[in-house]
């Protein structure tokens, strides 16, 4: 019998253009003829496979499609099909890891990721509401190198780290990372940045029509003379106070998506002849854009896109902020803040600011120092900068902290995923209809050492019918900030990894002033309950949306904590044990919509992944469906010769030879009596080209 492989499934699909619907009408022809041969009673293995999955599957619960997959090998199958969980991604009614701009949502080479959202989606929710949170799964990727910073693109496939050649003094490098591939994580490029890379930025971005890539930022300093002195400009960290005078340069770095995707393609083996031919020919991967250049210290940069233009902003400190589109840099702006009319002659500095998403308008926080050891903190509304060269811009509103001793403000940036579509293939969620997320700000406050938590919730507008358009709402940020909750947690000092309505505390020993210092444990925060604005709900669009069946059978989703919105992740204790066995933390990022954490050490070239949501890995799932696949065809008869008749036969012949073909069917099912077939079983097909469909 024809042995049907994974890779030989890959590449058959690899090369189809078949729609959805297309592929669901073949559905049965995967499946049929083992299904009709698995030698089951159940009432359920004799129904026919289209009306599972048209008439029964989509008015089940997630819960009740991962019951059936225990059953039997042969429903193990069938629940993976991506038909269904593909239903379940529209079923959604919260959010789901954004989507890649190259993410093809009706392709085969991403059948294996559709499941993997629906399931990340609901885990990492519950796991950030538990209290009790846990660690689902944890690996060791090799960086080669020693590691300097790290970010996450998001949705956590891609991973960015500034790395040092401890080999060859003076040699950075920023590194790109497959994390979520069937052949393992992996480095995929790299280019040299001849200082050490910090405060890296990283976003997918459209920065030509019809070309979708990531740009990365990223910022670096050398010695006024282009000397890189030792145990000054190469200090491991940057954030140590150095008497020498600088320049900070913020570099932008593209690179195309289609080449990462086509390399870390399933059916790509990086062992492979291929992979080391495609290597040897393809482009180098990464183009510098631009880069600028101050003597002022760059403390913030950042990626974001406005009037159809994709913008680098940094802060130059004490007093200055610049806006530069990447693809034109005569388009600069350079911005100065009037001073508040209480403290006009106090001096200023810029701590922190972000671009509301999907408005022109951006939150800005300076500290004021009137007296000696009295600072004041500004968090205020501007406008973006509209015209080119210097520009004086005016608070549209503010509110004030009065002295308070902050050491690091930090404002989320998790955007509104998947409302944009990045690909016109991309489906339209139900998630993205309602709210969009909070812009939350985080104060790392000391004296006492704690943590503080503010939100800025858009506020809900109704837009009336029009001709062709329904009633709706639309939500507009008019940074009403509300105080959310506050920790102390001395003697102990946390470094805060912002989120919208999550996020990832790590814990310091406060006592430990080094570069690396030991950590405590990981925490994780979530927004307490009854907390913001009430919305009311959004009309439903379209019947299909009014009428669809919950993803989870209970309901609601486990609720917001009222108390005990910080709680420890113990099970992540064993890593933080091994991180200050090797020297302390070094680095560390995480990705909000997986809750994917990242970690290096001081002496380790290792990178700890430990993920907070349920996940099979590509690679575990291919060789398990593997298995299944190969018991199936095992258990599977082989097809019956073609009948032929000859003409002039008599009714005779025709009996003997098909009393013949079923003697030989018998004895290939292992002593199967009559009986045990069912009645309206029909003779199997040999497997065709045409019957290769894709789990």
């Amino acid at each position: 019998m024809f042995k049907v492989t994974i890779g030989a499934l890959r590449a058959a699909c690899e090369e189809t253009t078949e729609t959805i619907e297309e592929r669901l009408k073949k559905i049965p022809g995967v499946l049929r003829d083992r299904f009709r041969f698995f030698g089951s009673s159940a009432p359920i293995m004799k129904v026919p496979l289209d009306i599972m999955v048209d008439d029964i599957f989509p008015y089940l619960p997630l819960e009740d499609i991962l019951s059936l997959r225990r059953v039997n090998k042969c429903l193990y199958l069938l629940t993976h099909q991506p038909i269904i969980w593909r239903r379940f991604l529209l079923r959604m009614d919260f959010p789901i890891p954004p989507l890649r701009p190259t993410f093809e949502y009706s392709l085969p080479l991403t059948d294996y990721e559709i499941e993997q959202l629906v399931t990340q989606a609901i885990t990492v929710d519950d796991n950030w509401r538990s209290p009790n949170p846990k660690i689902y799964n944890r690996r060791l990727l090799n960086g080669f190198h020693k590691i300097n910073d790290l970010c996450l693109l998001p949705g956590g496939k891609y991973l960015v780290a500034s790395v040092m050649d401890m080999g060859c003094e003076g040699w950075y490098w920023i590194y790109l990372y497959v994390l979520d591939s069937p052949w393992g994580p992996r480095p995929v490029a790299r280019i040299q940045t001849f200082s050490m890379a910090y405060n890296i930025q990283a976003k997918y971005v459209k920065l030509r029509p019809s070309e979708d890539g990531i740009l990365i930022a990223y910022t670096r300093r050398f010695n006024k003379k282009r000397y890189v002195k030792s145990g000054v400009a190469s200090k491991t960290s940057h954030e140590q106070h150095v008497d020498e005078n600088f320049r900070y340069n913020v570099v932008t770095v593209y690179a195309k998506l289609d080449d990462f995707e086509f390399l870390t393609a399933p059916n790509m083996n990086p062992e492979s002849g291929t992979y080391s031919f495609v290597l040897d020919n393809i482009d180098k991967p990464f183009l510098e854009l631009g880069i600028a250049d101050t003597s002022y210290e760059v403390t913030q940069s950042s990626i974001f896109e406005a009037n159809g233009r994709t913008y680098m902003a940094m802060i130059a400190q004490p007093a200055e902020m610049h806006f530069i589109n990447v693809l034109d840099k005569t388009e600069h702006s350079c911005c100065i803040f009037r001073e508040h009319t209480s403290w006009p002659t106090s001096p200023y500095r810029l701590r922190a600011f972000r671009v509301y998403p999907n408005q022109n308008d951006m939150i800005v926080i300076r500290s004021v120092t009137p007296s000696p050891g009295v600072e004041h903190h500004l968090i205020e509304w501007y406008e973006l900068p509209l015209y080119k060269g210097v520009v004086r811009l005016t608070a549209k509103a503010r509110y004030t902290l009065q002295n308070k001793k902050v050491r690091r403000f930090v404002i989320s940036d998790f955007g509104t995923p998947n409302q944009t579509k990045l690909n016109p293939s991309h489906p339209d969620l139900r998630h993205t209809h309602g709210p969009p997320p909070p812009v939350s700000i985080f104060l790392e406050r000391e004296d006492p050492e704690g943590v503080e938590h503010h939100a800025i919730y858009p506020h809900q507008q109704l837009v009336p019918e029009a001709p062709g358009k329904p009633a709706h709402y639309k939500y507009v940020y008019n940074h009403d900030s509300y105080q959310m909750a506050t920790h102390i947690c001395g003697p102990n000092r946390a470094k805060i990894l912002p989120g919208s309505t999550r996020a990832l505390i790590c814990m310091m020993d406060g006592q430990d002033a080094s570069d690396t210092p030991q950590m405590v444990s990981l925490r994780r925060y979530v927004h307490p309950k009854n907390a913001g604005i009430h919305y009311e709900p959004d009309p439903p669009r379209g019947e299909e949306e009014n009428n669809a069946f919950p993803v989870l059978a209970r309901k609601p989703r486990l609720p917001m904590p009222k108390t005990g919105v910080f709680r420890t992740f113990f099970e992540a204790q064993d890593t933080v044990d091994e991180v200050n066995a090797a020297g302390g933390l070094r680095a560390i990022c995480w990705d909000e919509s997986t809750g994917r954490i990242c970690l290096a050490s001081e002496g380790s070239n290792d990178i700890r992944i430990l993920d907070c949501s349920h996940m099979v890995m590509p690679d575990a799932r291919r060789d398990e469906i593997q298995r299944k696949l190969e018991y199936v065809d095992e258990i599977t008869p082989p097809p019956p010769p073609k009948e032929k008749v000859v003409e002039g036969e008599g009714e005779g012949n025709v009996g003997a030879k098909a009393e013949a073909m079923t003697g030989s069917e018998s004895s290939d099912m292992d002593s199967s009596s009559e009986s045990d077939v069912p009645t309206d079983v029909e003779t199997p097909r040999s497997m065709s080209d045409n019957d290769m469909e894709v789990d």
